[in-house]
């Protein structure tokens, strides 16, 4: 460690990991090292942005995904020198976003060097002991102190369905699609299953398709709904002046019904649903927060989905792409539910249950994917950080046993429900707390308060006990499937 200098480790250095330290460069204070640990080589890019297929593309127009709030032009101007100019409504292919963060980062550790220092290690913590201040203990090189922690991990490995877990090493079932080339051995011509219709499933979907895929893809689910697309050209201004729900009774079934009022008024106005949810966007936060725990367990089993898929949209060229698939007939998308797998000799038989038939169904596949998105629960065997730290009381699963839990302002609880002095979480990782944590925007704000805190704590630690309370951040937080949830609650 660096003796002018607080060093401040940021576990992981995907999206989530190179906004943290890009704020951190960025604000005011005394001079920092930050310290990035990444098991993989580039910064910036994670699982979201790492993909280097043209297909995959962001799924916000690229003027929304500045790197900062106070720039909102940011990244539109690095890919006007980049070769796409006037890129402000476009989809642009994701892995661009990931080469930009890391550029970023580059640009910043310049501009700051002789004050700040930015260090990166391909490494793995391990674990943290934190006797006499944090100590990072790694896989594979020594411990190292720090004086300030932020946990970036990024989204948590995808996991089989419960029944399906001892088919994850099986060779015709696929459990990570993001490893590289893994879809390269799927023939064609075969018979493709996809365990999931939501985006990973679609990104599964479009890459088969780039490499000329003719066999059968089918996608199953529980509702079977794959994401709406996104309009084409500038997003829709809204027509209704606001979209902001009532503060009173919290329950799902009458914000729902609410919900529903302001999309038919939009859209006897002559505009569309998408303007009304978008609306919602800075509120859904303090909506999540506001419910109470049978409401919140209520939203995730019959609403949550139905909110997702209008929520998150397709790129327009992505639905686009998709419907062609669909009206070809190469690609398939139903309700239901994979109950058993039975093996033969070049292929898997798979008994699905659909809403349909009172008798499991079965039929044929040469592959299985498995694209149920990514993992909640950040506390599994294979998770040994958050075991380590778990194990030492530093942590403890989020609201809903979703992701670490944290205070308003990102500080980690531990076990008691303390606020850690000295380490933050954000991304994914705040799932539980805030619902929506693993979109650019979501992150990039709260990487924002994030970095004040640690800056306005290092400034503090000389001058009396730190505070470990709230660091206050700033954010409260549907179309037609969607709204028939409201008769599923």
């Amino acid at each position: 460690m660096s003796a002018d200098r607080p060093t401040i480790a940021i576990v992981g250095a995907g999206a989530s990991g190179v906004l943290a330290a890009l704020h951190l460069l960025d604000g005011p204070g005394p001079p920092v090292r930050l310290l990035l640990v990444e098991r993989s080589s580039k910064a910036g890019r994670g699982v979201a942005f790492s993909t280097d297929r043209r297909s995959h593309l962001l799924n916000v127009p690229a003027a929304s995904m500045s790197a900062f709030e106070r720039d909102p032009g940011h990244f539109v101007r690095w890919l006007g020198g980049n070769g796409f100019p006037n890129a402000q409504d476009d989809f642009v292919p994701r892995g661009l976003f990931g080469q930009y963060l890391g550029e970023s980062l580059l640009s910043w550790a310049h501009l700051r060097e002789g004050d700040d220092l930015v260090e990166t290690a391909r490494d793995e913590v391990v674990d943290v002991d934190a006797a006499g201040g944090p100590t990072l203990v790694f896989a594979g090189r020594q411990p190292a102190k720090v004086d300030a922690v932020v946990l970036a991990t990024g989204i948590l490995p995808t996991r089989w369905p419960r029944g399906l877990e001892n088919w994850r090493d099986n060779e015709r079932c696929i459990s990570d699609p993001w490893r590289p080339e893994v879809l390269d051995q799927i023939d064609p011509a075969a018979t493709v299953t996809l365990l999931g219709t939501g985006l990973t499933a679609i990104d599964v979907l479009l890459t088969l398709a780039e490499r000329g895929h003719h066999g059968s893809v089918r996608a199953i689910s529980r509702h079977g709904l794959l994401p709406r697309g996104h309009l084409s050209g500038p997003q829709p201004t809204p027509m209704i002046e606001t979209a902001r729900l009532e503060q009173g009774d919290r329950r799902i079934r009458l914000l729902l019904h609410q919900l529903r009022d302001a999309v038919k008024e939009e859209e006897a106005l002559g505009g569309d649903w998408r303007a009304v949810v978008d609306m919602l966007r800075p509120e859904t936060q303090g909506l999540w927060q506001s419910l109470p725990l049978e409401e919140q367990q209520r939203f995730r089993r019959h609403v949550e989905r139905f909110w997702n898929i209008h929520r998150h949209r397709m790129a327009p060229a992505v639905a686009e792409q998709v419907h062609q698939l669909r009206d070809s007939g190469i690609f398939r998308s139903l309700a239901g539910r994979v109950v058993a797998i039975e093996p033969s000799p070049l292929s898997l038989q798979l008994q699905v249950k659909l809403p349909s038939i009172d008798r499991p169904y079965r039929w044929e596949t040469d592959w299985l994917v498995n694209c149920t998105g990514p993992a909640t629960f950040a506390f599994t065997e294979d998770q040994v950080l958050a075991q380590s730290l778990r194990r030492r009381g530093l942590a403890r699963p989020g609201h809903l046993d979703a992701g670490i839990d944290t205070d308003a302002g990102g500080r980690v609880l531990t076990a008691s429900g303390q606020p850690t002095e000295w380490m933050w979480a954000l991304g994914s990782l705040r799932q539980g707390q805030l619902l929506e944590s693993t979109a650019v925007p979501e992150i990039r704000s709260q990487a924002l308060h994030v970095a004040s805190a640690v800056r306005r704590w290092l400034a503090g630690k000389a001058s009396g006990p730190a505070s470990t309370g709230d660091d206050g951040e700033a954010g409260s937080t549907t179309g037609t499937d969607f709204l028939v949830a409201a008769k599923r609650v």
